[in-house]
């Protein structure tokens, strides 16, 4: 990989580059790392002001996206209206093919068989979305580690993309088919073609075609027939059918690809993942890749002793700047910043991190800097220094270039920070940082600075004290000084927080509950740090309880839970042990499994977890998992290169055999040793099968898949499946009391295990798809669906979603414990706990809930009538005889009072102390109907936004509120919204403009238009901004927006909400996830919780702020935001207080408390 040039950025949009991975005429491709720093290719295109050139990318990027990820490398995001398109793909570690080749390696046998499978299945996957590579060559194959991928659509066009303007040949003569030469357009054929070429060459080392010049090339492509007698009998014939001249004579890569793989029909999504399996037995040798910058860094950070890793935060942290849109980028820093006024002994520590961080700093005559900025993202060890320092990293880059100007310019009285300016700077000297020693030449400027602010006061005022105190503190070396103790501290305290905030995130998939504890440990050290704030929300939100890890084996362990999630079955060719998963205690083991062959697929237990099966290569055997006692084997007939898995179902004793994850082989009862069943993958028109199942009285087996087979037991006869089922084929689950059948596709239905009777409406369903697996609980209250890395959990009873889980890695099991609350997966060595029940506390009503602006009241439809809740107490407070439309409520309250539309249309002032009808007015105009209403914030007036059928004209009407009269009113575009603080206007979310009440005039400069907005009592305004999916921060005088913005929200804010005091801002999707920010730092508290009832109609603080309410169908749904009242309920959920070891371990530096009192 190359280094990045001078020119190139070190960002592009939110991936920060590390390096060129290539370059061509039409963009370069760059290493890069993402905002969680993941390794992706970056695309950038050259010619940006081209507009004909951007067209060509941006159909290259819509073909490409269009490519199934089989063999290929995904295409991740783009952006193609930016000042640099890009388009961003999965990295892929690991050399081209060309290179393997060229460096001396050579294909054969089945190496080399794999190989033409892998580039025919992505052949496949391009074919069948329409597109054509058109450069297909070894260099455009990686050898990654889960097999080969195919990469670089550079040329790649789809039938619809014309020539380019020249009308140029495109591609690489030695793989160019004889049509292209002849002025002919390449298609899919050529391709073929490439293919062929492809393998002699793996083969060989040799281009079938090499000559010494293109016209030679081209000759030899046109006439001669290639050398295929390196390449095994059945492989050449189809190399050579791919070489054939005529295009129209080729197979296409589908045929290849079905010759390679099993020789008969199968529908393209199979046919894709077989050839993908087979693919992945190829591999290139490791250290031929870049390994990843993180580890990198990582290893160099290893080599240092602990003086050098405590001087190499301050190094790297000086090689940093944060911008205002908050984004990190590298910055240079002088050897003056590194060397000056340190002790020699620490001169030479820096010195030796240089060197050995040499791959990624570069250093001048005068300067360091970040050669590669991709490692801002790409070691976490970096990210955590950044993170746990960032609010301080801009103020530490705008002091140093301050104090640079005042020394370039003759250190100048003018040019020193002053007032709240060096107030600032001093504060966060004194005790903001944490790893970051001020220079001699730094400390000099803040000391001037506050020496000139003593001159220019007479008197030795309260400010010039707290100067000079903020002074002496941010002098001394390391930051931490005694000028006062309850200071020291307190800066003690706020470094301890933040490691302990660092470190509580870092453990929440290690052990759950002492991260919450050091979460609650930060809180309470230092309440107001945004870290400690964050980390102990995420620690409510909080979804894993438990973390069990399998001991290491010998060989490679498979891994699956029992039924009721607390036994870990693990299986190697060291043996098997089992696991009590809730006490890590180990309850069976025995050596050996005693079977020939290679375990390829985990074990299978039955529905009591008494019996173990488990294939290998060559065997299937079944034991008894408490004794170890083998109680059947199987010899298993050799299948090409595929394998043998078996499955249990709902039947205690009857064994499927899976052949390759896709077809039956057959079905055994190991009680009595029967074997019964036939393959059906071809009786199923070539459709795989998928998680196979057979009920409880093992006279039924379903066949999930792309299609679905119900079979009758023992005689095989074939059964048609319920309605629901068949339109959902993909999987399969039966309720424990097997009365209950879960179906899943698109979505997931529910039916009667005998009848078919459709059980309710169907479920939506995230996760569902192919590979989908779904798992009732035990007492059938719950359903989970896993794929991939997700899991879902619906509650029957509702249909709502209580769980919407991301994990690190990919799931292999997912299991309920009967505790009802409980749900466990295994991913890689672990077995993860979640905590099913909610992270809200629910309050009952009947309806939906409408909540006043200061949450201390809720109103709810109810037949005719409207119910006032009081959100303090929980009761009814009174009853207005109400008649609405239903469904969300128009209306808003003031203090005690409560306006409300009806089904006339008209708008009715309810008095809610003495439940009285003030006054009722109808809208103006044939058919107005209310739309919204608000309250200006002293309560006095009422501004109605009225639509009326058949046109896109509203009125905006103002009433007095104390007696209903019209105040003033006008047409407009546009639907009114909040009042601003004053009361004289409010801003419409149509438009973004603010509009002035008594005139109906746009006022200021307005803002953009937006989803959803709100304003604080301060007069701070959050927009949601759906193109960016970000909320915008604006102070209403001007409107001024406000930088940065915060980070991107979870799904699509319907709702937003300022707390009483305008520090904390809630937002709602219309999916229900609940997310808290602190408005001063710009960052998000913890990640989100989910609002079960789905979708919210109102959100609001309590009048305290002490909480926040969100008001949706059937229940209040209550969220802690008090630190003091999240921390005890942290507290509960662990059941425990932080040990004096653990304290010692994590916080020595502090002295120990009881953080659970």
């Amino acid at each position: 990989m190359e280094a990045l040039s001078a020119g190139d950025p070190q960002r592009v949009g939110n991936y920060w580059l590390a390096g060129r991975l290539g370059s061509g005429g039409q963009g370069v491709v760059y290493d890069a790392y993402d905002a969680d720093g993941n390794r992706v290719a970056v695309k950038v295109l050259h010619a940006a002001d081209d507009r004909a050139v951007r067209d060509r990318f941006a159909k290259e990027t819509t073909a490409t996206r269009r490519v199934s990820s089989f063999c290929t490398a995904r295409v991740l995001a783009a952006d193609l209206d930016g000042h640099r398109p890009y388009l961003v793909s999965e990295y892929v570690p690991g050399p081209s093919l060309g290179a393997a080749v060229r460096d001396g390696r050579r294909f054969t046998g089945d190496d080399l068989y794999r190989l033409a499978t892998a580039v025919a299945t992505a052949l496949t996957a391009i074919h069948d979305a329409g597109v054509v590579h058109r450069d297909l060559k070894p260099d455009n194959v990686l050898l990654g580690p889960d097999g080969p991928r195919v990469i670089d659509f550079g040329i790649a066009r789809t039938p619809d993309m014309s020539l380019t303007a020249t009308g140029e040949v495109s591609g690489t003569p030695a793989y160019m088919a004889p049509e292209v030469f002849l002025g002919e357009r390449a298609g899919a054929p050529a391709d073929v073609f490439a293919w062929g070429s492809i393998m002699v060459f793996a083969a060989t080392g040799r281009e079938p075609f090499a000559a010494d010049n293109l016209g030679a090339v081209m000759h030899r492509v046109l006439t001669h027939r290639a050398d295929l007698s390196a390449l095994s009998s059945r492989l050449a014939s189809l190399v050579e059918a791919a070489l054939t001249k005529d295009p129209a004579a080729r197979p296409d890569a589908r045929d290849l690809l079905l010759a390679l793989v099993s020789g008969s029909d199968a529908d393209t999504e199979r046919l894709l993942a077989a050839g993908s399996r087979t693919a992945r037995g190829v591999h290139g040798p490791a250290a031929q890749g870049d390994p990843a910058l993180g580890t990198i860094a990582e290893d160099a950070y290893e080599s240092l002793n602990p003086e050098e890793r405590e001087v190499a935060a301050e190094v790297f942290l000086r090689l940093v700047a944060v911008g205002e849109d908050g984004h990190e980028a590298g910055r240079s820093a002088g050897y003056d910043e590194l060397f000056e006024g340190r002790p020699e002994r620490e001169s030479a520590a820096v010195r030796r991190v240089l060197d050995a961080f040499s791959y990624v700093i570069v250093s001048g005559d005068d300067t360091v800097a970040l050669s590669r900025p991709g490692l801002l993202r790409a070691w976490p060890r970096l990210r955590m220094w950044v993170d746990a320092d960032r609010d301080g990293l801009a103020m530490l880059n705008s002091v140093n270039a301050a104090a640079r100007h005042w020394a370039a310019n003759g250190r100048r009285d003018a040019d020193l920070l002053q007032g709240s300016r060096l107030e600032q700077a001093l504060s966060w000297a004194a005790t903001g940082r944490r790893r970051v020693t001020l220079t001699p030449f730094e400390q000099d400027f803040l000391r001037a600075g506050t020496h000139l602010t003593r001159r220019r006061v007479r008197r030795r005022t309260l400010t010039t004290v707290a100067l000079a105190g903020l002074l002496v503190v941010s002098l001394v070396a390391g930051g931490l000084a005694v000028w006062q103790r309850q200071e020291t501290a307190r800066q003690r305290d706020i470094l301890a927080a933040k490691q302990a905030a660092a470190e509580a995130d870092r453990q929440r998939t290690i052990d759950p509950s002492l991260a919450m504890l050091l979460s609650v440990a930060a809180w309470r050290m230092s309440p107001a740090q945004p870290e400690a704030r964050s980390s102990l929300t995420a620690s409510l939100q909080q979804q894993q309880t438990a973390v069990f890890h399998d001991p290491p084996v010998k060989g490679v362990a498979r891994r699956l839970l029992s039924r009721d999630g607390r036994t870990l079955v693990s299986a190697s060719e060291g043996g098997v042990n089992v696991y009590d998963v809730r006490t890590g205690r180990r309850t069976a083991s025995w050596p050996r499994m005693t079977l020939s062959g290679t375990i390829a697929y985990p074990p299978a237990l039955s529905r009591s977890g008494r019996l173990l099966a488990q294939t290998t290569t060559e065997k299937l055997g079944v034991w008894d998992v408490k004794t170890g006692r083998k109680l059947l084997e199987r010899p298993l007939p050799a299948r090409n290169w595929f394998s043998y898995s078996a499955v249990f179902g709902e039947h205690e004793t009857t064994l499927t055999l899976l052949y390759s994850l896709h077809d039956v082989h057959y079905l055994l009862d190991v009680s009595t040793g029967e074997q019964f069943g036939k393959p059906v993958f071809r009786q199923r028109g070539g459709k795989a099968v998928r998680h196979p199942l057979v009920d409880r009285t093992g006279k039924r087996l379903l066949l999930p898949g792309d299609r679905l087979d119900r079979i009758a037991l023992p005689g095989w006869r074939t059964e048609r499946p319920f309605p629901a089922c068949a339109e959902r084929p993909k999987a399969v689950a039966f309720s424990h009391d097997g009365r209950t059948l879960a179906c899943a596709g698109a979505d997931v239905a529910l039916v009667d295990a005998s009848s078919g009777r459709a059980l309710g409406g169907t479920i939506a369903c995230r996760v569902c798809g192919s590979d989908g697996q779904l798992r009732f609980s035990q007492d059938g209250r719950h359903l989970a669906a896993f794929r991939g890395r997700d899991v879902q959990v619906w509650d029957l009873r509702t249909r709502n979603t209580v769980l919407d889980h991301r994990a690190e890695g990919d799931l292999t099991d997912v299991a309920f414990d009967p505790d009802g609350n409980t749900l466990r997966y295994v991913m890689d060595d672990a077995v993860v706990s979640l905590d099913l029940r909610p992270r809200t506390h629910a309050t009952a009503v009947p309806g939906v809930a409408f909540l006043s602006g200061d949450g201390r009241r809720a109103a709810i439809v109810a037949g005719r009538q409207l119910r006032i809740l009081d959100m303090g107490t929980g009761k009814e407070t009174a009853r207005l005889p109400v008649a609405t439309e239903g469904g969300p409520l128009i209306a808003d309250f003031s203090g005690t009072k409560l306006a409300v539309k009806e089904v006339s249309g008209k708008v009715t002032l309810w008095d809610l102390r003495t439940r009285a009808r003030l006054w009722s007015v109808p809208m103006p105009g044939k058919g107005g109907m209310p739309i919204n209403t608000r309250f200006s914030p002293d309560g006095r007036r009422l501004a109605i936004t009225v639509a009326y059928r058949q046109s896109r004209v509203f009125k905006e009407v103002v009433l007095d509120a104390a007696d209903g009269h019209v105040l003033n009113s006008f047409d407009t575009a546009s639907r009114g919204g909040p009042f601003l603080p004053g009361g004289t206007a409010y801003v419409s979310p149509d438009s973004g403009r603010f509009i002035d009440v008594g005139t109906g005039k746009p006022v200021g400069a307005g803002l953009l238009p937006t989803d959803a907005l709100a304003i604080s009592r301060g007069g701070l305004l959050a927009a949601y901004e759906s193109t960016t999916g970000r909320v915008g921060l604006w102070n209403v005088d001007g409107p001024a927006a406000l930088r940065p913005a915060l980070p991107r929200a979870a799904g699509e804010v319907d709702f937003l909400s300022f707390s009483p005091d305008g520090k904390t801002l809630a937002t709602v999707s219309s999916e229900g996830l609940l997310q808290l920010w602190d408005v001063e730092a710009r960052r998000r508290l913890g990640g989100s919780y989910l609002v079960r009832e789905g979708q919210p109609w109102s959100l609001v603080f309590s009048a305290d702020g002490a909480a926040v309410h969100v008001g949706v169908e059937g229940a209040v749904r209550s969220v802690a935001v008090d630190g003091e009242r999240v921390a005890r309920e942290v507290c509960a959920r662990v059941g425990r207080s932080l040990s004096p070891a653990e304290w010692e371990r994590y916080l020595g530096g502090a002295p120990y408390r009881n953080i659970c009192p």
